[in-house]
């Protein structure tokens, strides 16, 4: 467990633009911060992180939080594992308290499995610089392919020795469980043997986008240790808990600066590629680790950039590569340009050969969009063949059809027609055809759906409506609870105690031993307190004062949220504030609900802007506090209607005659609540 002072300070230190921008590409918006959202797919930034509050939002997703819950989020992991990410980060020491037995085993499976890989990494590198046999296999294999000990050590290249058990041995020593060993395909188990998945292999590291070790790819050593191996060429880690191929980037936490330094990702085939060249100073380039890209490779890759360039070896293979897999990229809105290289280069071998600024003015002199590039080629292979030619201009329009933006569609229709010698309208009217044939059409699921029933609705409105003015509550008492407010006719509950005291003196009275007229008399006597119409203070306490009312004693009216978040976060904050101070909203933020509170400091829409119309006001410091006084009237009042008539609802579901005088009151309260409410909208 990390202790409360270390957490607090863990929070005291982050800024969340700088947490964010680890991961996502962020441009200057005011004081805030914009950039494509991580969590969706999206083309238009939609994602804004404030500073000045601490959190981030999506107005497209709705996903909202602070730095914590973004590293959990982002990186599905733990709580703990977000705070130790931070504190790394911020240089905050973490020393966590002695977990119980029940605790140690609760712990995340995912933690514990980024725990071995972690240690696996450190393993494989000791392997290779500390012993004999991996200096004199696996270093000098890495020394030999040109790469310099800074690259090996950035990159944390290792070794495992080619004693088929020698890491598993060690890992029992060390106490790590066989199951997780296993889970993350670092060992091999059978009735009598457990072996090491890796054993004599090169190892490369693959890290999440943070740099944290998810997994390993292993390389066969030849021709030297080839008898140990029986297996392919490369190995890689199974997929866990930690760690989707298709997910991942070989180099992204190397790369991700760059590339939005850049605004342009390189995209090659291998490890090798990669680590060769970085060390030749181009630094924003990843690898999808032989594998075509993916969706979720794509959108990774898109929250740092909209450009890629593919880097293809230059031979008939890398040309042909080069034609396909890249719709998907085309459908994501991405620009997409293609390399080839001269050939017999591959980018490990060109960067070797080559200087930084010779491989720059190389990219930037020779890579064209892609289908630039695939017009050309399909125009070249079937200048005399016009079945082939013909099948080829259908495979381009395809292409064409799946870029979304008209604008960037209507460029390629008109250059790729050129190319081709076709009119730019046969061209455009079979894209047409092709998205007509593609379009969206209701799913089995969307069709099956039935109209709720009138009264089904009914109820639901109620309860969504019930839950807003909740919502509305506590985001009043978040955004302003500090402001100081000045409000008339303050108490909303006057008319209705007024009401029911009247009607228990008159009772009173009634009951008296005397003649009909003093009864009269002692009845127009009767006078209620005049109300204290004026408020003059917090606003916090205004809120406090008017919902913990006894507004009619036995009718069970309370006006403290039932909403369990809303609860959560009202009464954390009463409980809190004495404490807390100021301080008060940072505390919900980062302790209580990083994401309720997120959610209603990233809501602009605070006070409705019919509110303000409706009444002409400016928005000088006064004036907002007078409108947020008397815009929290107006929400108690609509609130304590809204929690009455849930509870005359639920009193008529489940009639009993007994209960009818209560029907009676809950009646009254909504006449006397709905006048007021009128009274001050007009």
């Amino acid at each position: 467990m990390i202790p409360q002072d270390t957490k607090e300070r863990i929070y005291s230190l982050t800024r969340i633009d700088e947490v964010v921008s680890d991961f996502v590409s962020l441009k200057k918006a005011g004081a805030n911060y914009k950039g494509c959202c991580p969590f969706h797919d999206e083309k238009t930034p939609s994602f804004v992180v404030s500073p000045a509050k601490g959190i981030y939002k999506c107005f497209g997703c709705g996903k909202s939080g602070n730095a914590v819950g973004f590293i959990m989020e982002i990186e599905k992991c733990s709580f703990v594992d977000a705070l130790k990410y931070l504190g790394r980060k911020y240089h905050v020491d973490i020393v966590e308290t002695e977990l119980t037995e029940e605790e140690k085993q609760r712990r995340d499976i995912r933690e514990s499995l980024q725990v071995i890989n972690q240690y696996a990494a450190e393993f494989f590198e000791k392997s290779m610089w500390e012993t004999d046999e991996g200096k004199s296999i696996g270093l000098s294999y890495f020394v030999e392919r040109g790469f310099t000990e800074e690259t090996i050590r950035k990159f944390r290249l290792g070794f495992s020795p080619t004693k088929k058990t020698a890491f598993a041995e060690d890992a029992e020593k060390k106490g790590y469980k066989t199951e997780y060993l296993q889970k993350v395909g670092l060992i091999s188990v059978g009735d009598n043997y457990k072996i090491d998945r890796f054993h004599g292999r090169v190892m490369f590291p693959i890290m999440s986008v943070s740099g944290n070790v998810i997994g390993f790819g292993g390389r066969v050593m030849t021709p030297a240790n080839e008898h140990v191996q029986g297996g392919a060429k490369y190995v890689n880690s199974p997929e866990s808990e930690v760690y989707n191929k298709s997910k991942t980037l070989y180099g992204i936490s190397f790369a991700k600066s760059e590339i939005s330094k850049k605004d342009e990702c390189i995209l090659v085939e291998g490890y090798t590629d990669v680590i060769s060249m970085h060390q030749a100073g181009i630094t924003n380039v990843v690898a999808s680790s032989g594998t075509s890209l993916t969706n979720d490779q794509i959108d990774l890759l898109s929250r740092f950039t909209k450009n890629v360039v593919i880097i293809y070896d230059g031979d008939n293979a890398g040309i042909k590569a080069a034609t396909r897999g890249i719709d998907m990229i085309l459908e994501k809105d991405l620009n997409v340009r293609v390399l080839l290289l001269p050939d017999g280069d591959d980018p490990d071998s060109f960067a070797r050969k080559h200087t930084s600024e010779e491989i720059a003015q190389y990219i930037e002199t020779n890579k064209v969009d892609f289908l630039t590039f695939k017009t050309r080629l399909a125009a070249k292979e079937t200048e005399n063949d016009p079945i082939n030619r013909a099948r080829f201009i259908n495979d381009i329009a395809a292409t064409i059809a799946k870029i979304p933006d008209q604008i960037k569609r209507a460029v390629f229709i008109q250059q790729c027609g050129k190319i081709l010698n076709i009119s730019e309208q046969a061209f455009t009217d079979q894209i047409n055809k092709i998205n007509r044939q593609y379009s969206v059409r209701p799913n089995k699921e969307q069709a099956s759906q039935t109209v709720t029933p009138k009264v089904e609705q009914i109820k639901n409105e109620q309860i969504d409506k019930l839950l807003a003015s909740e919502k509305e509550l506590t985001k009043l008492l978040v955004k302003y609870g500090q402001n100081d407010v000045l409000i008339d006719d303050s108490d909303i509950f006057y008319e209705i105690k007024k009401h029911f005291w009247l009607i228990a003196e008159k009772n009173k009275i009634e009951q008296k031993d005397i003649d009909e007229n003093r009864k009269t008399k002692e009845i127009n006597k009767l006078s209620y307190p005049e109300k204290n119409s004026l408020f003059q203070g917090k606003l916090q306490d205004y809120i406090y004062n008017q919902t913990t009312q006894n507004i009619v004693t036995g009718s069970e009216i309370s006006l403290i949220p039932v909403n369990e978040t809303e609860n959560q976060i009202y009464t954390e904050y009463y409980a809190h504030l004495n404490e807390k101070g100021d301080k008060i909203t940072d505390y919900l933020r980062d302790f209580v609900n990083a994401e309720r509170v997120a959610d209603i400091l990233s809501d602009n829409n605070s006070l409705d802007l019919k509110y303000w119309k409706k009444r002409d006001i400016n928005t000088d410091e006064n004036s907002l506090n007078e409108v947020i006084g008397n815009y929290a009237k107006e929400t108690l009042i609509e609130y304590a209607k809204r929690r009455i008539e849930a509870l005359r609802e639920n009193l008529c579901k489940n009639f009993d005659p007994a209960t009818i005088n209560i029907l009676t009151t809950y009646n009254i309260c909504i006449t006397l609540l709905s006048k007021q409410s009128h009274h001050i909208s007009r």
